[in-house]
Order: structure tokens, then C-alpha cells, then sequence
């Protein structure tokens, strides 16, 4: 009797600590996607502004 409730309670830690495995290994990838995101998007340029007074520029005539 002692030697399967032993059995029995060596199962379950294996199971507890492969669970316990899991979710911090997901935890640590969902840290570090939510990181890489947050960089990336610091990162993008953002689109440059037209001066009026560059839109109002005419081009050169053309050359004869």
C-alpha cells in the first residue's frame, strides 16, 4: 500500500512540475514578445511633414 501511495505521489510532482515548466516558459515567452513589440514599436519612423514652403515649390523650367 505505501509503496503506490508513493508511486502515486512521485506522478503527480512529476506532473505539478511539468506544468509548472510549462506555464513560466510561456510566461517568460509572452514577456518577451510584449518586449520585442514595445521596441519595435518605439522604433518606426514616423512619416516626414511637408513645410508649406517646400509644397509651394515650382520645379525648374526645363532646360533648351
Amino acid at each position: 500500500m505505501q509503496d503506490s501511495i508513493n508511486v502515486l505521489m512521485l506522478a503527480c510532482a512529476a506532473l505539478a512540475s511539468m506544468g509548472f515548466g510549462v506555464f513560466s516558459a510561456y510566461g517568460l515567452c509572452r514577456a518577451g514578445f510584449a518586449l520585442m513589440r514595445w521596441h519595435t514599436a518605439r522604433s518606426i519612423p514616423q512619416p516626414a511633414r511637408v513645410l508649406k514652403s517646400q509644397a509651394s515649390v515650382t520645379p525648374l523650367a526645363p532646360l533648351s
